[in-house]
């Protein structure tokens, strides 16, 4: 038996996969088991239950693949970071000393990491794999075609900001035809506007692109983006590294940019809940920026010769972005991982480990399926249910009933199967909603997410009745943005946004979740409309719920109707009427 165990840490998104004999059998994000949204724990977690899922303990583990490698490439980044010095001089240099502090992450790690030995236990060898590879890995090798071409881009790597692979048939994991070092970042850059629009930068980029949508050309924002981010005519991007506070551009609570760029890019913008119209058009300006940028890059590859792409790294969670990708002249096929985020470089790293020590690998199928996260029984739920002393139904046919329930108006919230790896809710951990209703949106928004009104929802659509109401036949992630159809406007409003598009889940007859995808048949059949609104179970600023009692919870202080755990229904007024006992 061979037992890799992947891991991202010490940073933002960290989580753990866990590969025996070249089977994905778990993977799952640390913030879905302690609770905490965004952490920067160390992904105790997550390595306890892949390694539990398996029967197995670290002790069993071969080898420990880590998603970054900055001893390795030492020389390289005090090399690149003197390089950059002329374009901002402290700040390089607070960057360089910086660098000297990850000399003591191996030493980190390692400790981290006995702590889940016993006595006279010997850690396993850890393998460091460098950042970028990682996300290139996590793309390729999930992809279900042969790719020729990868992106990787992000907000920085150990040097690199952005990579371009050309990538042949067998030829393992390259090195970069072409890359940008940090921090001449695409990732940063938008980071950095994210802030100035009074959001979390590494958290809060997808509201800015969902703002975007609000704007319309305007010079002054289009000059305040200028100054920040250039686009050449060659395809090349340029990032004006003088603005950035690079030492502070992987802490979200500080500032990204100087006191120069600050007062460059002041403006009347509002509040995170209440953005003005300078708010939209900077973000709409900003939006534009980067789809001209990844274009451009996308455009020098397939000049070379490309056609079929990958992209990977955080910045390919712009859904907006990946949209636009596609449509650009000669790319004729396109894919993105489930989790491009560094959450995803887990189990990338845990694959260009394999590769390279040429073990078996999963296979596309498994790397596509999302569902290897916490699952419970049926026992466990109903022991979840007893011990708030609740009154619940146990359904003859839970897809059906949630169906019915979709259809009367009601909002639910459906908790089924193992737990989603990556940023998205793909029918296990699911709030769903009925979208022929345009005030759905509203009504999500405000009395059961808590979050600003202008987030638009997703559809999760019948993969064989997509392109009716999508410019789109297959998108199984929900990871990029398309037009709608006219008649997805008339049927279905409540998952059009304001500019006309939207990014549906498209549901394939053989999709894992087989209960969401006949619950989607069983809406079909009641209404005639072949999709329903589907977003993340959880409420502002919590992670994705994650088990029994995460679920209960949120349903107890969410405006949430009806509450499906597996094949139990609660409402609201089960709920109530307990509580009410109770007092």
């Amino acid at each position: 038996m061979t037992v890799t165990l992947g891991l991202s840490a010490l940073a933002h998104d960290p989580a753990a996969c866990l590969i025996v004999d070249g089977h994905l059998v778990a993977a799952v994000e640390e913030e879905r088991l302690n609770r905490y949204k965004r952490t920067t724990d160390f992904p105790h977690r997550s390595i306890q239950f892949v390694l539990a899922h398996a029967g197995l303990t670290l002790a069993d583990v071969d080898d420990i693949a880590y998603y970054w490698n900055d001893l390795g490439q030492f020389a390289s980044t005090m090399w690149w970071s003197a390089r950059q010095a002329p374009g901002n001089p402290s700040g390089m240099a607070r960057v360089a000393r910086q660098r000297f502090g990850t000399v003591r992450a191996r030493s980190l790690l390692r400790r981290e990491l006995a702590v889940h030995l016993s006595d006279g236990q010997q850690l396993p060898p850890v393998h460091f794999v460098n950042h970028h590879l990682a996300h290139l890995a996590a793309a390729r090798y999930s992809a279900p075609f042969d790719p020729d071409a990868a992106i990787v881009v992000d907000g920085r790597g150990e040097i690199a900001a952005t990579s371009l692979y050309l990538l042949k048939p067998g030829a393992g994991l390259p090195s970069a035809c072409e890359w940008y070092p940090f921090p001449d970042s695409l990732g940063v850059s938008y980071g950095a506007v994210t802030q100035v629009l009074g959001y979390e930068p590494i958290a809060d980029e997808y509201k800015v692109m969902g703002l975007a949508s609000y704007g319309s050309p305007d010079p002054d924002a289009e000059r305040k983006i200028d100054a920040l981010l250039r686009v050449h005519p060659n395809g090349k991007y340029q990032v004006n590294i003088s603005m950035l506070r690079p030492e502070h551009c992987s802490a979200p609570g500080r500032p990204w940019l100087g006191d120069r760029a600050l007062k460059l890019l002041a403006g009347e913008y509002g509040d995170g809940d209440t953005p003005t119209p300078a708010a939209h058009n900077l973000a709409y300006a900003l939006q534009h920026r980067l789809e001209e940028a990844l274009c451009g890059l996308t455009r020098r590859l397939v000049a070379r010769g490309s056609r079929r792409f990958v992209i990977g790294g955080g910045v390919a969670m712009n859904a907006v972005a990946i949209g636009r990708i596609r449509g650009v002249d000669g790319v004729e096929a396109l894919h993105v991982p489930l989790a491009p985020t560094d959450a995803g470089a887990s189990v990338g790293a845990a694959l260009a480990l394999l590769e390279r020590l040429r073990l078996p690998m999963p296979g596309v199928q498994e790397l596509t399926n999302p569902f290897v996260g916490p699952g419970y029984n049926i026992a466990e739920l109903e022991q979840a249910l007893a011990g708030l002393g609740w009154r619940y139904w146990k359904c003859e046919d839970a897809a059906w009933s949630a169906a019915q329930d979709i259809a009367a108006g009601r909002i639910l919230g459906w908790f089924d199967g193992r737990m989603e790896f990556g940023e998205r809710a793909l029918g296990a951990r699911s709030i769903l909603a009925d979208p022929r209703d345009p005030a759905v949106r509203d009504r999500i928004n405000v009395l059961v997410k808590r979050r600003e009104t202008y987030r638009p929802f997703a559809p999760s659509v019948l993969e064989e009745n997509a392109s009716m109401f999508f410019a789109t036949e297959r998108s199984r992630r929900m990871g990029e943005i398309v037009r709608a159809t006219a008649l997805a406007a008339d049927v279905v409003p409540s998952v059009v946004h304001v500019d006309g598009t939207a990014r549906p889940q498209t549901v394939p007859k053989d999709w894992p979740a087989a209960e969401f995808r006949r619950l989607i048949e069983c809406f079909f059949e009641a209404t005639g409309v072949p999709m329903v609104v589907n977003t993340s179970f959880n409420v502002r600023g919590e992670p994705i719920v994650c088990s029994p009692m995460d679920a209960l919870q949120c349903f107890a202080t969410s405006g949430l109707d009806v509450l499906y755990l597996g094949p139990f229904r609660v409402t609201r007024d089960d709920a109530a009427r307990q509580n009410a006992s109770d007092d």
